[in-house]
């Protein structure tokens, strides 16, 4: 009997297990507008756990309608956030990390059904697409995530379900390494090589739509990366692109959860080496199932422009793998 149980409860802990790593987002639809009570949950509820709102975009939708002349969107918001507690510590151990930090709490709204949806990635998904294997990240950083879907359910309500992953691309990581050599001001080098990368990504066609200096907080004094000489955050959007997946003709919002493309960039103390590396966007689309060939097609096309651009800054492709651990 002892030993039926030991096993039942087993069972039930694996399937738990099994089932949230089968799980991309966690979503809540709202039959009411609660736009204003959403926006002050971002900006302020959410700090009394640790996270905090960077660069937000609460209506998209109508930089669609203004560039493209129409959308069946009501409203879609991009709401980036982040918890430095948390997620500082463990991009010492793998920067990979950076890759979703921060990341989207997505909403939305259709005009077609008048049902307001949040939702985010789960942090499964999250370190799964990232390639990150190491227990003490699962840990810390899964666990993070239960006071945010707490609050969600505590302060906003909805009825909460899930998105199934669809499917995991061959590369679902990009990488990247500028070599050079020792300047006479660090300081001075970074600014002038952010003026370069800026520039570089806006005439073909892509907004800054963010940017998060996550070694030099503006929520922490202590410097809890010594091992980096900096390390940043950029939000990268494309606004045909984001119209054609989230907006129009089989308008797919929910794929919002991954934007805007989170690409992180660092030198770590002692080497002369900028890293770079963001999710690709195939990594998107496999996890969503998305087979519409005008989508994939975009898809397809900046996952070869995205690459393109940092070649051009002398850039060097490298191999997926924590880049701390490559000799």
């Amino acid at each position: 009997m002892r030993f039926f149980i030991i096993n039942f409860i087993f069972s039930i802990v694996f399937l738990s297990l099994a089932s949230a790593s089968d799980n991309l987002a966690v979503v809540y639809t709202f039959d009411k507008q609660n736009d204003k009570r959403f926006n002050e949950f971002t900006s302020k509820d959410l700090r009394e756990i640790g996270y905090f709102l960077n660069d937000p975009h609460h209506r998209v939708n109508d930089a669609y309608e203004v560039q493209f002349g129409k959308t069946d969107l009501e409203l879609i918001g991009f709401s980036s956030i982040l918890n430095e507690e948390v997620v500082r510590p463990l991009l010492s151990i793998d920067p990979r990390l950076g890759g979703f930090s921060p990341f989207n709490l997505l909403n939305y709204r259709k005009k077609s059904d008048n049902v307001t949806v949040v939702a985010h990635l789960t942090p499964e998904a999250i370190l799964d697409i990232l390639e990150i294997k190491d227990k003490e990240i699962h840990k810390k950083y899964i666990a993070s995530f239960k006071p945010l879907d707490d609050l969600i359910q505590k302060r906003l309500g909805g009825k909460k379900s899930y998105i199934p992953v669809k499917g995991r691309a061959k590369n679902t990581m990009m990488h990247f390494e500028i070599a050079f050599e020792e300047p006479e001001d660090i300081d001075d080098f970074l600014e002038e090589f952010q003026e370069k990368f800026e520039f570089a990504f806006e005439t073909q066609g892509f907004v800054i739509a963010g940017f998060y200096n996550i070694k030099e907080s503006f929520y922490s004094e202590e410097d809890a990366m010594p091992m980096y000489t900096s390390f940043w955050s950029y939000a990268l959007c494309h606004i045909p692109y984001s119209y054609t997946v989230f907006d129009g003709k089989d308008a797919f919002p929910v794929a919002g959860i991954f934007a805007p493309c989170s690409m992180y960039i660092y030198v770590k103390e002692g080497e002369n080496k900028l890293v770079i590396g963001m999710p690709t966007l195939s990594a998107w689309a496999s996890a969503l199932g998305i087979t519409n060939q005008k989508k994939l097609n975009y898809i397809n096309q900046l996952d070869e422009d995205i690459p393109a651009i940092l070649k051009g800054l002398g850039a060097k492709v490298v191999a997926n793998g924590n880049p701390l651990l490559r000799k």
